[in-house]
């Protein structure tokens, strides 16, 4: 955690103090050394005034006979910068003590005000940090959660025994998905980066899964660059959280071979080609997949595979699978007797359509 005054925050306070008033602004570390100043050519060198400052913890005045004896010191006033009761550095403004000597305190009090902040936003940003572990330990559940985990979390507030969904964005800038995530977020909802996208733990305490998806699909698509957005299922507690994630992660993989042009995957949409997936190294699936590998070798312009892909799509109704291949429903019919003699199966059978399907889609996600 920052504790001392750094070389960045250093000129960030000498740029904005400089501001403030017209002349030189040196700030010293807690050794003494300039480790930001409106002169360059003074970096870096030892400041005896701030060695007296440091020394006696007040302010120290150099005059224009004292500073030509003192090592890197010209006319000023140097005051001590306070945190929590410790001097953490030295600002030092350069000029005639009794020209300057009524700014200082002011120069002063906006350094610890700039330090503050900067400790302020390292703090949030530590917890950040801190809350991110909690959120990967619970996506990857491979040992028994701690008592340091739960002490985390009780610490931060966080319900664990809330409803919760897990949700991935993937995108080519991950901090631009960040940032979006952030506007939609309330004080439940947990979040971490991945690397190559975002996971969000969305509460769903009030609302539900489906709605808050679509919302956050719809300003993904207004946010113009390309994502990919996945769910997994509702878990009623974080015991389960592991499970929504790896989900999700499958719903993406396998609804991204599926159908590379959509923006949204969900796992209740995706369950039966995730399980195929799982299961698609299996010897006992090799003969499903050669029904589709005999009807591609014949089907050479496609034809009938488009036929039956629609055909499943519109529920085995024959009259608007034709409609939208804009064929007439004789020539559905014949070439469904086709798809029938090249594999054996006939499509209009409830349980052969279905194992038709399965080798459908078990040539795409294999």
């Amino acid at each position: 955690m920052l504790r001392y005054v750094t070389k960045e925050l250093a000129q960030k306070i000498v740029c904005r103090t400089m501001e403030i008033i017209d002349c030189n602004i040196n700030v010293m570390n807690e050794k003494g050394v300039i480790i930001g100043s409106g002169d360059k050519k003074r970096m870096d060198q030892i400041h005896e005034g701030a060695l007296m400052v440091l020394k006696s913890g007040s302010s120290y005045e150099i005059t224009q006979q004292q500073a030509d004896t003192l090592r890197g010191a010209k006319p000023g006033v140097n005051l001590p910068i306070f945190f929590d009761g410790e001097i953490v550095g030295v600002v030092g403004l350069t000029g005639l003590p009794e020209q300057i000597r009524n700014y200082g305190e002011l120069v002063r009090m906006a350094a610890e005000m700039i330090f503050q902040e900067m400790i302020l936003i390292e703090e949030i940003q530590w917890d950040e940090r801190l809350k991110e572990e909690l959120v990967h330990q619970l996506l990857q559940h491979e040992k028994p959660l701690d008592a340091l985990f739960f002490e985390r979390a009780n610490r931060f507030n966080i319900n664990l025994y809330l409803s919760r969904m897990a949700l991935i964005v993937t995108a080519e800038n991950r901090h631009n998905v960040m940032k979006l995530v952030k506007k939609y977020i309330t004080n439940n909802d947990l979040y971490a980066m991945l690397p190559d996208g975002v996971v969000l733990l969305k509460s769903l305490e009030a609302g539900s899964a489906s709605s808050y998806a679509e919302q956050l699909e719809k300003q993904l698509r207004a946010s113009d660059f390309p994502y990919k957005l996945s769910a997994g299922s509702v878990q009623a507690d974080f015991k389960g959280l592991h499970i929504s994630y790896q989900q999700a992660k499958d719903a993406l993989a396998v609804g991204s071979k599926l159908y590379p042009e959509a923006g949204f995957y969900s796992y209740s949409d995706y369950q039966i080609p995730i399980l195929l997936h799982q299961r698609a190294g299996f010897q006992e699936n090799h003969d499903l997949l050669y029904h589709y590998e005999k009807l591609k070798e014949y089907d050479k312009k496609k034809e009938l595979i488009e036929t039956l892909t629609t055909y499943i799509e519109e529920n085995g109704e024959g009259s608007t699978a034709a409609k939208k291949l804009f064929i007439h429903r004789n020539t559905l019919s014949y070439r469904l007797d086709k798809i029938q003699d090249i594999t054996g199966k006939d499509p209009r059978k409830v349980k052969d359509l279905f194992e038709l399907y399965v080798a459908l889609l078990l040539s795409k996600i294999s």
